[in-house]
């Protein structure tokens, strides 16, 4: 059984050792840095922590430092670190063969990191680039609609909500800085905090209002459909973030943000009609983005695995097993509103209509294939 070690263990860390461990309790994971109590992990998962001494709770092992003994065999390494020091420590492992999820979302991280794909092709491993929530989950529903259709014209996407303190600093950082998107099939900046649009997210989010900001998912999703026309992401923000994205941060971040969501929208052409269809995801920040490092890490674990190179769960060819994943997690939900639970034997497709529908309404579908 592979062997999987997590290195940084804040909240997206420990999240993602809670994930794999309550679903693929035959493997040895391992979580690093950061400090977590007894009792919030379940049994046969191994943490390290930078800031208590060795002690082992049970079936919990806890170190101190990197790399760790308990760590150096591992097969996968999840990076749930900050986003500037990944690049690095990717490169680092990759060397070494090691298979390397990602969970950056700092554009200028991601392109670093894409970049690392000669070096994995040559040691035969796999870099997943953008295992996060925006980018990954909002990415994952884009690249799902977009392949339903014949030709796509536009894809767009949107995030609402912060993770850990180090979301939210580049939450605040991303507004403030220039975006990046797609016009005419080429990659251009764009100034940040501008083009608002509202964007309607289900229950208990709802309507918001969204901006251009430097976010991952356009350049990624331009890698794995680079004919697309115009592919563009913008994200929640308030007047008050809008002033202040260009000063520092007037307060220290939260520990979390409790609500999230992901919207993604694709327009094209199926059988010679023009076809609109959106979907979206709701959890907190953190729970979508261990959902999605999770999912990359039984994929690589799998019999099926993924290709070598750098992927992304927009580039990755067969996106099924990965939703089915995430929907443990993470509330998938209809442009109808309705919330959709995945089986792999259902194979009835998913259609879209006309908005949301409000929380009391949604029924829970148990399909999700091709549109």
């Amino acid at each position: 059984m592979p062997r999987i070690a997590i290195l940084g263990a804040g909240v997206v860390g420990r999240r993602t050792a809670i994930a794999l461990g309550t679903r693929d309790t035959s493997d040895s994971i391992a979580a690093v840095g950061g400090d977590m109590l007894p009792g919030e992990l379940p049994n046969e998962i191994v943490l390290i922590s930078h800031t208590r001494p060795s002690k082992p709770w049970g079936d919990v092992e806890v170190g101190r430092g990197w790399p760790h003994p308990a760590a150096t065999d591992a097969n996968i390494v999840v990076l749930a670190t900050e986003s500037a020091h990944q690049p690095a420590l990717a490169k680092q492992l990759l060397r070494g063969g090691t298979h390397v999820v990602t969970t950056a979302d700092n554009p200028d991280d991601i392109d670093r990191l894409w970049a690392l794909d000669p070096v994995a092709r040559e040691s035969g491993a796999t870099l997943v680039v953008g295992a996060a929530y925006s980018p990954g989950v909002s990415t994952l529903l884009a690249s799902y609609l977009a392949r339903g259709l014949d030709l796509v014209t536009t894809i767009s996407t949107a995030q609402f909500g912060t993770g850990g303190p180090a979301c939210a600093r580049e939450h605040h950082r991303a507004m403030g800085s220039a975006a990046t998107e797609v016009h005419h099939g080429s990659l251009r900046a764009s100034r940040g905090g501008s083009g608002r649009e509202l964007v309607w997210f289900p229950d208990p989010v709802g309507a918001a209002d969204c901006y251009r900001a430097a976010l991952a998912d356009p350049f990624l999703l331009h890698q794995a459909f680079p004919s697309v026309d115009r592919i563009e992401s913008r994200q929640a923000a308030t007047r008050r973030d809008r002033l202040t994205a260009r000063l520092p941060m007037l307060r220290p971040p939260h520990a979390e943000g409790l609500i999230g969501a992901v919207w993604a929208e694709v327009r094209g052409v199926v059988n010679g009609k023009v076809e609109h269809r959106a979907m979206a995801a709701t959890a907190a920040q953190a729970t979508g983005a261990a959902a999605m490092a999770a999912a990359f890490c039984r994929e690589l674990g799998g019999e099926r695995g993924i290709r070598t190179g750098a992927q992304s769960a927009a580039t990755c060819e067969n996106v099924m097993p990965l939703l089915q994943y995430i929907s443990n997690d993470v509330r998938l939900w209809a442009y109808d509103g309705s919330q959709i639970v995945t089986t792999p034997s259902d194979n009835r497709p998913i259609h879209a209509a006309r908005k949301w529908q409000i929380a009391s309404e949604n029924v829970v579908f148990s399909t999700f294939s091709g549109c």
